[in-house]
């Protein structure tokens, strides 16, 4: 698979400290089949944050990023990993779709099970902005998009198929993950409405861990996604903290 170039209405931010890109090359294709796949991994296939800078995005996209928190506890933003644009142009949703077509799923309803609100046409050409964050657990990808209210809403409706609690998925070359997808209970509502999920990989025996928070704020969707391998309570805990903080910021900059 070739991965198409950097998208040139996308635009990389510059902030925060550098990330070890390398050690995560091999989560690429495991994570991009349920989720938004997150900036620290999907940058070190375009190079990582270059000098070159893309032209920039529109005002609303740029005002999202500008919403982004800089930190919460020890997570910092981070340079490589951080862009903004319209949604479908960003370079997250491009490679994403581009692997999910090479894929084969023992279960085809579960090839965008937890992404599917990514495809209402109001989402399609929304302003967006994507931002990642180095922690001493792992790491945290924040994405932001704006539509209208009743659009927000029906993205947060979307819930995969039951049949896609546990199901596999075979690669080009042959390799296969293994997913489970479970809801997260008990987890505080966030903004207006939200809805977390946990996703447990197993790709050739190297087992990895994704939380994922997704919540409406408004006319704004957000989605926190906490990658490591540590303890549940903690990945929960920073889950929901981040989260928190997200539409805090979204209200000081925003209104």
């Amino acid at each position: 698979m070739r991965l198409r170039p950097c998208s040139a209405r996308s635009t990389r931010i510059t902030a925060g400290p550098g990330f070890r890109l390398g050690e995560s090359r091999g989560l690429v294709r495991s994570l991009v089949l349920p989720v938004a796949l997150p900036m620290t991994i999907l940058l070190s296939a375009c190079g990582g944050g270059g000098n070159d800078q893309a032209e920039a995005p529109g005002a609303d996209a740029a005002a999202l990023h500008e919403a982004q928190p800089l930190h919460v506890r020890d997570a910092t933003l981070m340079s490589e990993g951080s862009e903004s644009g319209t949604y479908s142009e960003l370079v997250t949703v491009k490679y994403s779709e581009e692997v999910r077509a090479s894929t084969e799923l023992d279960k085809p309803e579960c090839l965008d099970a937890s992404n599917q609100w990514g495809s209402l046409e109001g989402v399609r050409e929304a302003p967006a902005s994507v931002a990642a964050y180095e922690w001493d657990g792992g790491s945290v990808t924040h994405m932001l998009v704006r539509m209208d209210e009743g659009t927000a809403a029906e993205a947060l409706s979307t819930k995969p198929p039951e049949s896609c609690a546990e199901y596999t998925a075979t690669y080009e070359d042959g390799s296969s993950s293994h997913y489970g997808v479970r809801d997260l209970e008990d987890v505080p509502r966030i903004g207006d409405e939200s809805r977390a999920f946990a996703i447990d990989v197993d790709s050739e025996g190297v087992e990895s861990r994704m939380f994922s928070l997704m919540y409406r704020n408004g006319g704004l969707v957000g989605t926190t996604s906490v990658l490591g391998a540590g303890e549940l309570e903690d990945y929960e805990e920073m889950l929901v903290e981040f989260s928190e903080a997200a539409v805090e910021r979204q209200r000081q900059m925003l209104g």
